[in-house]
Parts: structure tokens; sequence; C-alpha cells
């Protein structure tokens, strides 16, 4: 069996490198099957869909023979399966609904990305975006986290009016059990736009006059330190542009669809909830 299953694979890839030199037609890969496992077929998309999971290149001919193995073993016991009606339980529909509805989402996610690839304008118009908002100074902060608005501005008011200094405040927080924490350097497009400006008119070893917000909570903001910004090269930062700008893409495409879709519920979970107990 793993003689004649060597032979296949080694005819698949000369039949693979005469394609590349134009001595045939491509096929298509799910037309061509490798083999079939009591009557299934396990066919060429199935064996390079995994070869690309595991990481497999076209040259690893062992590896690809130990895959095509292990497909053929994973088939024959998915038929067994099978017949003997598992494949109509509950639990296995619904992961194999999950199953197919993830991986339509995933290949049309990257189809529509890659129908619209990125170019070098759009990544230099972000790069200068970047750059005016980040302004040209970064600031080493220290914050206090509380756990509302109030309180925040409680406490900046305390500092203000002189009636604690930051130093006892710090302590009356950790004593409290108040995260204290240390983001380090950040500049001003890591914080939003209002809360930039009042950053921006803070001095050195001063509390920001506002607190601010994040979705872990609010918080008083001192400022440690400021420096100059040191600009990266656009070079430096084009693959993470890149990154950015296709994850923003693709998280607008997801809200698009999303809001389109008609999304009826079938459980009257309202109205369950707003009858309570009796």
């Amino acid at each position: 069996m793993r003689h004649s299953l060597l032979i296949f694979v080694l005819i698949f890839l000369i039949s693979g490198c005469e394609q590349q030199q134009g001595k045939s037609e491509p096929v298509d890969g799910n037309q061509v099957v490798l083999v079939e496992v009591d009557g299934r077929p396990v066919t060429l998309n199935m064996l390079e869909r995994a070869m690309e999971a595991r990481g497999v290149e076209d040259g690893e001919h062992e590896r690809m023979r130990e895959l095509l193995d292990e497909l053929i073993r994973v088939q024959a016991v998915a038929n067994v399966a099978r017949s003997e009606g598992l494949a109509d339980s509950p639990e296995v529909q619904a992961e194999l609904r999950l199953a197919e509805s993830q991986t339509l989402f995933r290949h049309y996610v990257n189809q529509a990305q890659r129908a619209e690839p990125l170019d070098e304008e759009q990544l230099r118009a972000a790069y200068e975006a970047q750059l005016k908002r980040s302004g040209d100074r970064q600031y080493d902060v220290e914050v206090i986290a509380y756990a509302d608005q109030a309180r925040a501005l409680q406490a900046i008011e305390r500092i203000e009016s002189g009636d604690i200094d930051y130093a006892a405040l710090k302590s009356e927080a950790e004593a409290s059990g108040r995260r204290v924490e240390r983001p380090g350097w950040i500049d001003q497009s890591q914080v939003p736009e209002d809360f930039a400006a009042q950053l921006a008119e803070t001095g050195a070893n001063q509390v920001v006059a506002k607190p601010l917000k994040d979705s872990q909570g609010w918080f008083l903001v001192r400022v440690k330190g400021r420096r100059d910004l040191e600009v990266p090269a656009f070079e430096q930062v084009r693959e993470g542009i890149a990154r950015s700008l296709l994850q923003q893409r693709r998280q607008a495409l997801i809200q698009s669809i999303h809001d389109q879709a008609e999304v009826e519920p079938m459980l009257p979970l309202e109205a369950a909830d707003d009858k309570g107990p009796d």
C-alpha cells in the first residue's frame, strides 16, 4: 500500500512539473482524484489544502506521502462514522455547519481583499496621516484606574486643588486595590483626539486635566516625561501599515454585509425576559 501511494505521489509531482513547463493544461484540483477510499474520493485539492495547513512544500515528497496516508486514514474513519449514522447526530451537524460557515467566511474575505489590493499611494497616504496624528512628541505616562468617570474626575480635582499630591494618591490607590500601570511611551495617535489635545498641553510630572477612557475603564494619567518623537522611515513601517489597512477593510466589509443581512430571531427571547416570574 505505501509503495503504491509513493509511486502515485511521484507521478502527480511529475505531472505538476509538466504543467508548469507548458506541456499540458492545468486541471481542476477538485476533479483530480488521488485515491478512493470505500468509494469516497481524496482529491488533489484536499491534499493541497492539507499541505498548506501543515506547511508542507511541493518538493517534500516524503511528507506529502505521509500526509496523503493520513488523509486516507481520516477518510476511512469518516466513512465508517457516516455509515453508522454519526453524521446525522445534532452535535456533528452543528459542527459541520459551523465549519462550513467559517470556511466560506474566510475564503470570501480573502477573495475580496485580493480583488482590491493596496497600492503604494494608499500606503503612503496612510503613513502621512499617521505622522499627522502622532504629533511631534512622545509621552512617558503612568495611569491609575477608576471604576467610573466621576471617581477619576474627583481624583484629578484633588490633585489640582492641592488636597493631595500624586505620590500619596498613587499609594492610596494601591492600598485600595486599584490598578496602577506604566504603559510607557505613547504618542497622540494612541489616544482619543480630545484627550490628545490635553496630553499635548501637560508638562512633565503633571496630571492630564481630563481622564482617559478606554475599553477597560477610566484612568487618571500622569506624564512622567516628554521627548521628541523619532519618526520611522516609511519602509520601516510599510508592512505594519499594510496589515492595519487590510484589517480595517476586513472589518468594514464584514460590518457592511452584517448591516444588510436580514436577521430574524426565531426564539421569543425578549418576551421571555420581560415575562419574569409569576
